[in-house]
């Protein structure tokens, strides 16, 4: 490593020589001598032989930088990780002060400005409190930035760094003019940057610490003078660098005027932002200081400070982009100001509706009485100091065998990760504290969720109030707990400036005061009440630590026993019900007084059942409801009644219902009476739908007396309910006569169905005429109180994959067709050598990309077969290779045949030239292949002929056919739909139309939770409802009050029909992947040019990464041309750093963000080994002239051997080690004390 690689600075005095000239042939006279010692004297940025040991050390030191920031990766390494870097630094600092660089007072100006600060950083790290981490954090930024712009400051005084670059004008060859140029580049960014940060810092600190309003403060037209100030900044600096090092006054005033400039920019760039936006400002403050510090290793070109800063400044950049993402906001939208008037309540956006205002006795009340909790901690937890609170509530409740468990938004608190480190302060377990993501879908399933100073994050507002100022924000989706208690001071609006209406909701209330004193009133009311009833206290809480769930045996018509197991929470408020002599249910008793613990429920009652028919069809083994699912509708206050020996095809009996709680009913009319919602597999019959019919009151009388007793039924929810659905008594427990039937089916076909189809739309004597979906949309027409509801034509969005019926069957289907495929082939499927010979894999093709062929192509290839795709969507490409396969292209010639996909995801109908060299593609394959498998249909459309006779006329003896597509018609001519035979004695062909059916049991499960998603989407017990105003209901809802509803009214905005089209490959019944909505854009430039690009290039390669791949290489051409011999391999560390701490941040946890933060600007304090090497009082020991030079003179040698680097130059240099020191120790010192407050749950 040269002098000038460590922060050392060559130079060179005019004055020594008496001319360029001279100097030259002083150079050749002596030249044979100084090449003894290895100084190449034409080269001045290698005068001395580089030390490769340094170097060695250096790479050390950055190995253990990637240990540190891996071993960040997870709670357990984390404290090993932080160790890590410590030793990373250690080896860093040491590896220099030995070093030949280092010398002179160096070694004693570094221990007096490195050792106090130091102490007086690791003293504040260990006494600062966890709510004042944020503060501390922008404090280290702004010490990073600061210690950058002084290394900077000082290159520019040194006397030696004047000299160097003398010299080398005096040489007045073009690469060391380059190479002052680039250094001059270097060091002015580093500087403005690093002041940037430094003043950034110092406000954010102060917006954080209370000092200077968090309201964003916007100056007036910032929108002309912010371009001028950026003008100035750039002017100043140009003159700075054209004037050369140390000139003055002039040059001295221009760089002054720079900083300034920086210092300004920094403070109002922090000023416009409001304080909601303040996690993504420190992390992007945390990132300038790691980019201030490559500029300064490029200045000093030093490797160390370069990998180091590129860690730090990957690391702050990808944290700025997971807190955007969070807020659905743009980084410049961002840094441009944020919301604007955040936090002004004029413009807030308002919700009608009053509150429900909470005491701590009843909050106490709804805490015993649930058996999961979830408390969701904000900014408020910290305002307050209510962490140590919290965590005796939690081991309170976790005591008594409730399960606890916290949830943290991405951007609560004013930092990254900052919630986690107050709880794990408070010694809350790290393994219950989990991510938005990991426990949004948990909420539906919580009794009681607990929010204590959030808001913004909380807000269903961003999911259902377009135009407000947070609409599309990622939020926890608290509202759908049973119970929601909210702990806030006022009901003022957050950051945002949006009221938030969850306080309106009818299943929130609010505890209004300051959150620690009503956690501690809280304690003690909780504490009351369990000194009040002991006994009910130490039952609970026996039972629920030991997980025993309450059974109860009861007895349903005679001798039939059914077991219900305790559900998964009862509310406080729930109804009483007295258990009577054959009643099936639980007791449910309690003395209703105010504020005392309602005993728990052994079950909660049903509000309405859910019926399952069995299923009729020929060949259909499945079922609708499987046990498992039954117990899980338990969950949503659902009962099942199952008609008798409906499951057993599916190998599901009758007792394993009634053990999971489901009553069997013997008929199909008593599951229909006595249920809301009836659900089968395939369709229903005319006849099934007519049960539905109100009788008369004679025909209800008369079935009352001799029926078996029903359920208790809970109340309905509120009045609406009441009046729709009306309760009677019969003194047998409490009966809900539904006005409305709910008809579910997995396979209606209603695209299938006659436009004119009505109630009267065919005489009585003539039903026969019409088609199984007309005459069943007629039966259903025909009652008002049937609504009809079909799952295959529901839409193609993100929120209703789980509903997909399609989608799982269609899986089954792919992988049943190898199975058949292999059982009728008869030969090994993967390549095999033997003794008996060598034997190649079997050659299959599988048409259409859909969820089914993706599964089959996936299937194929794990069992060792050489395995094609077809599909005309070329988007499906990468998912065919992803699985395994091979993707059959077809290239042509004219714009618009590229194969692409409706907005619903299937296939567009394509053109005769397209269909012709479809048909030429198919004849090569076939005459090769093995195993042809088709997938191509479409929901209620005649199957596409593919595969035409004469293609199977090609294909070798012994081939297997398998058509999914058998049950619409086939994609092979010669399939016939519900045989396997041999044609032609050669090929055998499977057109079986029950694949999914002949994985009864696999596929009764996944159809019976698809069954659970819709209704637990269409709000489950108390919320049921078939609401038009939902888009998925909409969609799927067949026919309502008399009214055929199918198909929905389209949208002014909605796509082409995604229903259209003829050769649709798309799997079997559905699409290879669903797409998501998306705003429908207008063509702009760009998009034109991808168009133009895929069309051209087939989908062989992105536009964007062509336009990367040239805007690298345009960038790779102008530095080589340009710069210095030493600077590549300086730009190629630094690329390789950012990509290695690319992949390394984004594998942190997120709960270990705030140590991420601290260890960062530990490791960006690596900016003190440039100070370290600037402290010298000489650029190198003065080595023995007369061994060089007989007549004792050095000539242009003389400034790299003689030129002392100035007293300024090492005053700064060691201030700058003094601010970087505090950077290292006090980011090390506080994130260990963070991390060994993480603790894992002790097992009991």
């Amino acid at each position: 490593m040269t002098d000038l690689d460590h922060g050392s600075s060559l130079s060179y005095n005019a004055d020594n020589a008496e001319s360029t000239e001279a100097s030259g042939s002083w150079l050749s006279e002596h030249m044979a001598p100084v090449r003894q010692l290895r100084v190449n004297v034409t080269d001045y940025e290698n005068i001395i032989e580089p030390d490769v040991w340094l170097q060695v050390i250096y790479t050390s030191a950055a190995l253990f930088f990637v240990l540190s920031l891996r071993g960040l990766s997870r709670q357990e390494s984390a404290k090993m990780g932080n160790i890590y870097g410590v030793i990373g630094m250690l080896v860093a600092v040491i590896g220099t002060l030995v070093s030949p660089f280092v010398y002179d007072r160096a070694l004693w100006i570094f221990f007096v400005v490195c050792v106090p600060p130091a102490v007086l950083a690791v003293i504040v790290a260990m006494l600062v409190k966890m709510t004042s981490i944020p503060q501390l954090v922008g404090a280290l930024n702004a010490f990073g930035g600061l210690a950058a712009t002084l290394e900077s400051f000082a290159l520019y005084f040194s006397p030696y760094e004047v000299a160097k670059q003398e010299a080398m004008q005096s040489v007045g060859e073009t690469r060391y003019l380059q190479f002052q140029v680039y250094q001059t580049v270097f060091y002015l960014i580093g500087a403005s940057i690093g002041m940037i940060t430094f003043t950034g810092s110092l406000v954010a600190c102060g917006k954080l610490s209370g000092w200077i309003a968090s309201k964003p403060r916007v100056m007036p037209l910032r929108c002309f003078w912010m371009p001028v100030v950026l003008a100035l900044l750039l002017a100043a600096g140009a003159v700075a660098g054209v004037l050369g090092l140390d000139n003055v006054p002039v040059g001295t005033v221009c760089l002054s005027l720079c900083t300034f400039l920086s210092a300004v920019y920094g403070v109002c760039f922090v000023l416009a932002i409001g304080g909601a936006d303040m996690p993504v400002v420190i992390s992007v403050l945390n990132s300038g200081s790691g980019w201030a510090g490559v500029f300064a290793g490029l200045t000093l070109q030093n490797s160390i400070i370069i990998i180091a800063g590129a860690f730090v400044g990957a690391s702050g950049i990808i944290l700025s982009y997971v807190m955007c993402t969070a807020m659905n906001r743009s980084l410049c939208n961002v840094l441009l100001g944020g919301f604007g008037d955040t936090g002004k309540e004029s413009n807030a956006q308002a919700f009608e509706g009053e509150a429900k205002i909470a005491t701590s006795e009843q909050v106490a009340a709804y805490l015993l009485a649930s058996q999961s909790v979830i408390i969701v901690p904000g900014y408020g937890m910290a305002v307050s100091h209510a962490q140590f609170a919290v965590h005796e509530l939690t081991q309170q409740l976790r005591e008594r065998g409730t399960q606890v468990r916290f949830a943290i938004h991405p951007v609560a608190g004013r930092l990254p990760g900052h919630m986690n480190v107050l709880l794990a302060e408070a010694n809350v377990p790290y393994d219950i504290v989990l991510s938005m993501d990991e426990i949004n879908e948990d909420f539906p399933q919580t009794d009681t969720v607990i929010i204590i100073g959030a808001n913004d994050t909380v807000n269903p507002a961003a999911q259902n109030a377009p135009g407000c100022p947070i609409y599309g924000m990622p939020v926890l989706e608290v509202w759908k707990a049973k119970k929601v208690v909210v702990l806030k001071r006022s009901m003022r609006v957050g950051y945002a400036g949006v009221d938030n209406p969850l306080f309106f909701y009818p299943n929130s209330e609010m505890l209004l005061g300051d959150a620690k004193a009503s956690l501690q009133t809280l304690l003690t009311d909780m504490q009351d009440k369990l000194d009040a009833h002991p006994v009910e206290a130490s039952r609970l809480s026996s039972e629920t630590q030991t997980n025993k769930s309450a059974r109860i045996a009861v007895n349903v018509a005679g001798d039939k026993s059914a077991k219900q197991e305790k559900p998964h929470g009862a509310a406080a408020d729930k109804p009483d019900a007295t258990e009577t002599a054959g009643t099936v249910g639980a007791t449910v008793t309690g003395s209703g007084a105010p504020g005392e613990v309602p005993p728990v429920a052994e079950s909660a009652p049903p509000l309405f059942f859910v019926g399952v028919l069995k299923e009729r069809r020929p060949l259909e083994r499945r079922v609708a409801m499987t046990p498992s699912v039954v117990k899980k509708l338990r969950e949503l206050q659902l009962g099942c009644i199952i008609e008798k020996q409906a499951g057993v095809s599916a190998g599901f009996l009758d007792e394993q219902y009634m053990e999971s709680g489901a009553l069997i009913a013997d008929t199909a009319e008593e599951v229909v009476r006595l249920s809301r919602v009836v659900v089968k597999v395939t369709t229903f019959e005319c006849d099934e739908v007519a049960l539905a019919k109100p009788q008369n009151d004679d025909e209800q009388s008369s079935r009352e007396s001799t029926e078996p007793p029903l359920p208790a039924l809970a109340t309905p929810a509120n009045k609406e309910d009441t009046e729709l659905y009306p309760v009677e008594g019969n003194g047998k427990g409490h009966r809900l006569l539904s006005s409305e039937k709910v008809f579910v089916a997995g396979f209606v076909g209603p695209n299938t169905a006659t436009s004119e189809v009505s109630a009267d739309s065919a005489p009585e004597g003539e039903k026969g005429k019409l088609s199984p979906v007309d005459a069943l949309l007629r039966s259903a027409l025909a009652i008002p109180q049937v609504t009809l509801i079909s799952l295959d034509v529901l839409p193609r969005l993100t929120i209703s994959q789980k509903m997909d019926v399609l989608s799982s069957t269609a899986k089954l289907a792919g992988y049943r067709a190898v199975v058949e495929a292999i059982s009728h082939f008869g030969r090994l499927m993967g390549p095999e050598i033997t003794s008996a010979g060598k034997y190649p894999p079997a050659k299959v093709l599988v048409i259409g990309a859909g969820v089914a062929g993706l599964q089959a192509i996936g299937d194929a290839h794990r069992l060792g077969a050489d395995v094609r795709g077809f599909d005309v969507r070329l988007e499906c490409k990468e998912q065919v290779e992803s699985m395994g396969g091979e993707f059959l292209a077809m290239t042509f010639e004219g714009p618009g045949e590229s194969g692409r996909a409706t907005a619903g995801g299937y296939a567009k109908p394509m053109s005769e030239e397209f269909l012709r060299k479809e048909m030429e593609l198919f004849a090569e394959q076939c005459r090769e292949i093995d195993i042809l498998i088709t997938t191509a249909s479409l929901p209620g459309r005649p199957a596409p002929k593919l595969i035409k006779k004469e293609h199977v006329d090609t294909m070798k003896a012994g081939s297997v056919i398998v058509d999914l597509a058998a049950p619409t018609g086939g994609n092979v001519e010669v399939t016939r739909p519900g045989e396997t035979y041999l044609y032609n004695g050669k090929v055998t062909v499977v057109g079986w139309t029950d694949l999914p059916s002949r994985m009864a049991p696999q596929a009764s499960e996944m159809f019976a939770r698809n069954i659970f998603n819709l209704l637990e989407h269409m709000g489950a017990g108390r919320d049921f409802s078939v609401n038009f105003d939902d888009e998925i209901i909409r969609a799927i809802t067949v026919a309502r009050h008399g009214r055929k509803t199918y198909p929905p009214p389209r949208k002014e905005s909605d796509p082409e029909n995604t229903n259209a089209g003829s050769a649709l490959l798309t799997g079997s019944n559905t699409d290879a992947a669903p797409v998501e909505e998306s705003a429908q854009r207008s063509e702009n430039l760009w998009h034109l040019v991808q168009k133009r690009m895929r069309n051209r290039w087939r989908g062989i390669v992105a536009p964007l990464d062509i336009l990367t791949i040239l805007v690298i290489a345009a960038f790779t051409a102008l530095f080589a041309a340009t710069a210095p011999p030493s600077f590549p391999p300086l730009l190629f560390i630094f690329f390789l750093a950012c990509f290695v701490g690319y992949l390394l941040v984004w594998n942190v946890a997120p709960a270990l963000h705030t140590p991420l933060m601290s260890v960062t600007n530990a490791i960006s304090g690596t900016v003190l080994v440039g100070g370290m090497l600037g402290i010298s009082a000489r650029a190198y020991q003065t080595l023995d002239k007369e061994s060089i030079c007989p007549h004792n003179h050095l000539g242009p040698l003389e400034p790299f051997y003689c030129h002392s680097r100035g007293t300024a130059a090492i005053t700064l240099n060691a201030i700058a080690i003094a601010v970087a020191s505090m950077n290292v120790f006090g980011g090390f010192a506080v994130t260990q004390r963070m991390l060994n407050m993480f603790r894992k749950s002790t097992p009991k």
